[in-house]
């Protein structure tokens, strides 16, 4: 009887001690309500963040909307590839992909007043180049790109949370 009830009371426990300390799923953030409606603008088209950002917008509970008060504009989108480091042969041995986004927040209840001057969040990664497969090494750029446009636009909804509502 008493080894029925340990696990079910252990699997308590623990959840109970995972909301207790705050445990949140990554990417979840607290958004203030006057946040959770924004009006995306990109500058780029196609722009290859904006689907990873709105993603990332959405799964935090905040709306795109075309009246919302804040507007995110992405200013300029970099994406580029470079040899790394060669072989012997001087073929590329690894190639650097580096992503950066420029963007800024204005509130448009004020007259488009700037709230978040122009800024950049950037990412780079390093990959191994597969000479003798280079149908791997492509879809491993493009899980890399992937990846990295993901984290840019958490890193750019991380610094549209931190905007002074009470301005």
């Amino acid at each position: 009887m008493t080894q029925r009830l340990t696990l079910p009371l252990l699997a308590l426990l623990m959840s109970l001690a995972l909301t207790a300390c705050g445990f949140k799923l990554r990417g979840l953030y607290d958004v203030p309500e006057a946040l959770r409606q924004v009006h995306l603008v990109t500058e780029s088209t196609p722009s290859q963040i904006e689907p990873e950002l709105r993603s990332a917008l959405e799964v935090n509970q905040i709306r795109l909307t075309e009246s919302g008060r804040y507007q995110l504009d992405i200013l300029s989108e970099r994406h580029t590839r470079r040899t790394a480091t060669l072989t012997g042969n001087a073929d590329a041995a690894e190639y650097e992909l580096r992503s950066e986004i420029r963007f800024q927040v204005l509130d448009r209840q004020r007259d488009n007043a700037v709230v978040m001057p122009a800024r950049s969040v950037m990412n780079e990664r390093v990959y191994r180049n597969e000479r003798d497969n280079i149908t791997a090494s492509g879809s491993q750029e493009t899980l890399i790109r992937q990846q990295m446009l993901q984290d840019l636009a958490q890193q750019i909804v991380r610094q549209y949370l931190r905007i002074n509502t009470a301005q």
